[in-house]
């Protein structure tokens, strides 16, 4: 027959769970404080300072490349039949930067995830009890409910799930 615990037995493991339970607050509120109070810049805050940083940069070095292409292509037709060739490198110059845009996409989707961590985080301080940081507003986590249409709205897919040359034939081929 198993010992019966004991009064103290019950309040050391009150206060060991008490201690864990503190010890995650911590842990998860290090996740949600700004760079100030922590002086790190491994935080969730700092995460999507850098990636809307990236997104902006890109946007400008991207609307730089197009504007210098549109130049050499409007300097390249006064060559007249010498021009062309340049002109027309020129435009895939022009054609190659609608990268930003699929980057741009691709990084506003992992600050999605990155918010909506940053969200469950703040819940789960809450539920346990704790404070959150000043500043951090609370906002609706993404249940993933969805409009019928919204899954043809994703923006860029991954490599891996893109439809082949073959599928998209045998879908103009449907209609």
């Amino acid at each position: 027959m198993p010992k019966q615990p004991t009064t103290q037995d019950l309040e050391r493991e009150i206060e060991n769970l008490a201690e864990y339970i503190n010890q995650a607050k911590l842990e998860i509120a290090a996740f949600a404080r700004p760079t100030e109070e922590t002086g790190s810049e491994k935080n969730l805050s700092h995460a999507q300072l850098e990636l809307t940083e990236v997104v902006r940069h890109t946007e400008e070095a991207t609307n730089t490349i197009m504007d210098k292409a549109e130049a050499i292509m409007n300097a390249a037709g006064s060559l007249g039949d010498a021009g062309a060739g340049i002109s027309n490198n020129a435009m895939e110059i022009l054609e190659a930067c609608s990268f930003q845009d699929i980057t741009g996409q691709r990084i506003k989707k992992v600050l999605k995830t990155i918010e909506q961590i940053e969200l469950r985080v703040g819940n789960l301080i809450k539920l346990f009890g704790g404070h959150m940081p000043e500043g951090f507003k609370f906002g609706e986590i993404d249940t993933g409910a969805r409009r019928a249409d919204e899954e043809l709205m994703n923006g860029p897919q991954l490599s891996k799930d893109k439809p082949s040359q073959d599928d998209i034939d045998k879908l103009f081929a449907q209609s």
